[in-house]
């Protein structure tokens, strides 16, 4: 074999896998692809609503919350990963040299001056087969990928969830602001009058203080009804990432009855369509297949591995009559080879890999069971809520009409002069409180079947 041709036949073996392999990286893609440094670091918009629907809570939080953008990070890392395991295919290619000078002071040692040597090394080595190690861990690095966008779909319905929670809270502390406005309205007027029939000797100076005494619980009932509002608020806010000094304002939505105590879908069913999209068993799934390429992987110690190695090297000693340049030109020497490495006893290790990869292919099972039984809870749970707040949102109508019937009654026995004080005050209390527990029962009623009806369809909206 010429050296022509050896140096052909080598660089054909270098760089053609180099060129194969490449191909093979670039030629893949990833939803990793879409997702560009702009989105992870780019500042909040500045352009905000002046009274922030649902839909815009959703909208804003998903291009603006740092748990979202921290996913998409994650998907890039994942990304990296899958190209250093697609990397493993491509051979090493390095370069060596040695430089060298030996001073001779004496004749005596029969060289006639200083030597100055050099040498020079071109080598490359390319694992040919590995028991197909590196193809299972391509396998696992895209299934690992995909499972953090799996993570970020979690996130985000964890994060829908949540905005529809507190903006039902919202609008919930907020109706309850109105009806402590209209109670301490009501109850300032009985207190006036009641005032102005005292000093006309008409009525005791005791029921005058009974009615200022109520007038000024409502007063306080206000006031708490206006902080929790605006702890309701800020909740939202949080979760919205704005800044302490921004006014946020939602829009109101009307729940007509019908809506609120319209039948609600099959439980089964829903717990059946959740199980087809909730990330978290796509996830899971997934692990399955990770676990079977973990087990491959620690097999593949059993296996026999083939290497490809080859070099071009030359080197130059002074004094023997050749020069450096010609030495460079006409002394290269080739070599290329094949390593067969066969493993006969590795003190178990493979086997104990084996064990362990065996092992923790069990949590796959485990952790099944577990979101399963986790979700039918939460399903379960959300029906039960359902059924109990719509059950006492329709007793909470029937008796709400009777009280508001009632408490007419009383005052106007109040201004006759029929009832005292302490009736008035007692069926003024239980309007408050009916009202009260009626929209408590409106808004879990509302919030139990707006999530359920997400968990069946994957949409969520106030409409």
């Amino acid at each position: 074999m010429n050296l022509k041709f050896k140096k052909v036949l080598l660089s054909a073996t270098i760089f053609a896998s180099l060129f194969i392999d490449s191909q093979m990286v670039a030629q893949n893609t990833s939803p990793a692809d879409t997702i560009n440094f702009y989105d992870i670091t780019a500042a909040p918009s500045s352009v905000m609503p002046t009274s922030w629907t649902f839909d815009d809570c959703l909208s804003w939080a998903l291009n603006n919350n740092t748990d979202v953008r921290r996913t998409m990070l994650n998907i890039l890392t994942a990304r990296q990963d899958l190209l250093s395991a697609k990397d493993e295919w491509l051979p090493t290619v390095d370069f060596s040299t040695n430089q060298g000078f030996t001073n001779y002071p004496s004749t005596e040692t029969g060289h006639k001056s200083n030597i100055y040597s050099s040498a020079y090394n071109v080598g490359a080595s390319w694992t040919v087969w590995d028991g197909n190690v590196r193809k299972y861990r391509i396998e696992s690095a895209k299934l690992l990928e995909q499972q953090q966008g799996l993570t970020g779909d979690n996130i985000v319905k964890t994060l829908k969830l949540g905005i529809l929670e507190a903006y039902l809270n919202i609008m919930y502390a907020g109706e309850a602001v109105t009806i402590a406005r209209q109670t301490l309205e009501v109850s300032t007027s009985q207190a006036e009058r009641s005032k102005r029939l005292t000093e006309s000797g008409l009525t005791s100076r005791v029921e005058s203080a009974q009615m200022e005494s109520q007038r000024v619980q409502d007063a306080y009932n206000l006031t708490q009804a206006i902080g929790n509002y605006e702890n309701a608020k800020l909740a939202l806010k949080k979760i919205l990432m704005l800044g302490i000094d921004y006014n946020l304002n939602v829009d109101t939505v009307q729940f007509p009855d019908a809506e609120i105590l319209a039948p609600l879908p099959d439980k089964i069913e829903v717990f059946n369509l959740a199980t087809e999209w909730l990330p978290e068993l796509k996830s899971n799934k997934l692990s399955q297949s990770i676990y079977a390429n973990d087990i491959k992987i620690a097999k593949a110690g059993h296996l026999p591995s083939i290497a490809l190695q080859g070099n071009v090297g030359t080197g130059y000693t002074s004094g023997n009559g050749n020069s450096w340049g010609s030495t460079m030109k006409y002394n290269l020497n080739e070599n290329i080879g094949l390593t067969l490495r066969v493993p006969i006893f590795d003190g178990n290790s493979t086997k104990r890999a084996v064990a362990k990869a065996r092992l923790a292919e069990l949590e796959y099972d485990l952790n099944k069971k577990e979101l399963l039984d986790n979700l039918s809870q939460t399903i379960e749970g959300l029906y039960i809520n359902a059924i109990n707040a719509r059950a006492k949102y329709e007793a909470g109508l029937a008796q709400l009409s009777a009280v508001q019937l009632n408490d007419e009654l009383v005052n106007r026995q109040f201004e006759l002069g029929s009832v005292n004080p302490l009736d008035l005050l007692t069926a003024h209390n239980n309007l408050l409180n009916a009202r009260l527990e009626l929209l408590q029962s409106k808004y879990m009623a509302i919030l139990a079947q707006k999530t359920i009806h997400y968990y069946a369809t994957q949409q969520l909206n106030l409409k």
